[in-house]
């Protein structure tokens, strides 16, 4: 399969239900299976995001897409981060 590109305007990242990771402007790069995330963070809570399992959510139409992140870095206010399709 051939590799996939979307943007959008908001997201979060997940700890159980709880907000770790609020995000603004983002995009995914990679495989229909996996791939990675970069956005802008607006907020973190820092100790949701050493925890695990995390997922990333992003709202498509009137639901939601989800990856779970194997990796997660943080640069200034920019977030990368590795997901694979849950």
């Amino acid at each position: 399969m051939g590799t996939v590109s979307i943007k959008g305007h908001q997201g979060e990242i997940r700890w159980v239900y709880l907000s770790a990771i609020v995000f603004g402007p983002w995009s995914y790069h990679g495989e229909k299976g996996s791939g990675t995330l970069t956005a802008q963070v607006v907020s973190c809570d820092e100790y949701r995001t050493r925890q695990r399992p995390l997922v990333a959510v992003v709202p498509v139409g009137r639901s939601e897409w989800s990856w779970a992140v194997t990796d997660l870095q943080i640069s200034g206010t920019t977030l990368t981060a590795s997901l694979v399709r849950q």
